[in-house]
């Protein structure tokens, strides 16, 4: 799952004109004029009100909108519910198919986004797939534990050899690209907050992982779906958070190597 993957539109934070544009006149207005400095601070909070925008969006995005946030989770919910209920594997795993088949073609029928419309009925039929091969129901958990447990040492990694994937992702959102690399403050900032989100992975395997091995079905999908977008949405928060106080580079530089 990417973790912060650019928006279609970002604010275009570093901007020049086209060559032989006509100059586009700054705006006054009587306030700025009375007090020094106020047209300054307004831009100011205005680029940051954009950012903010758009890195809402983007996490929003992310998942499919704030519809594809509650439907991300249905599916599992319901295996969970069914089995639980059942404790019969075709049961459960039907459902949780024919559930993402039928959020499928609403979206579809909607005109929704491709990705968004089989991104979902995609990674549920591969769960259902691990657990019907297998014969156990444990192992329609086991593809997000192992996609947990690779996005963990990807960003681990990152972080180590300074090129946080968090700051590679961000950079198209802000404009600014991979110019942060060159200032201290963003680096570090994208730095930290790659390493929050491999902790939220590294949590995940540790409590999902016991779980597994246990055959605890029960605990483990609760778990699944408490420590999924739930936490996400909360780590990613604390991110921008670290994000938004580092200053932006003033003009783009060029990216190191």
């Amino acid at each position: 799952m990417p973790a912060f993957p650019p928006p279609e539109a970002a604010p275009p934070v570093f901007t020049t004109p086209e060559p032989g544009a006509a100059p586009v006149p700054e705006p006054r207005y009587a306030v700025a004029d009375a007090v020094p400095g106020t047209e300054a601070a307004a831009g100011s909070a205005e680029a940051e009100a954009a950012r903010a925008a758009a890195y809402q969006e983007t996490i929003v995005a992310t998942f499919g909108g704030k519809r594809g946030l509650v439907e991300a989770g249905l599916p599992t919910i319901v295996f969970l519910i069914v089995y639980t209920a059942t404790r019969s594997l075709n049961a459960s795993l039907w459902s949780a198919v024919a559930v993402a088949a039928v959020l499928t073609v609403v979206r579809l029928a909607q005109k929704d986004k491709l990705q968004y419309a089989l991104s979902g009925l995609v990674g549920v039929a591969v769960s259902a797939a691990f657990a019907k091969f297998t014969g156990q129901a444990r192992n329609f958990y086991l593809p997000g534990v192992l996609q947990n447990s690779g996005e963990a040492l990807l960003f681990g990694i990152s972080a180590l050899v300074r090129w946080p994937i968090v700051g590679v992702l961000i950079g198209p959102i802000t404009g600014e690209m991979t110019a942060w690399r060159q200032h201290p403050e963003r680096l570090k900032a994208f730095t930290v907050s790659t390493w929050l989100l491999t902790a939220m992975f590294a949590v995940r395997v540790a409590i999902e992982v016991p779980l597994y091995l246990s055959n605890q079905l029960t605990a483990l999908g609760a778990a699944k779906v408490l420590l999924g977008y739930p936490l996400y949405l909360a780590v990613a928060f604390v991110c921008w958070q670290i994000i938004r106080k580092a200053p932006l580079p003033k003009e783009t530089a060029t990216p190191s190597s």
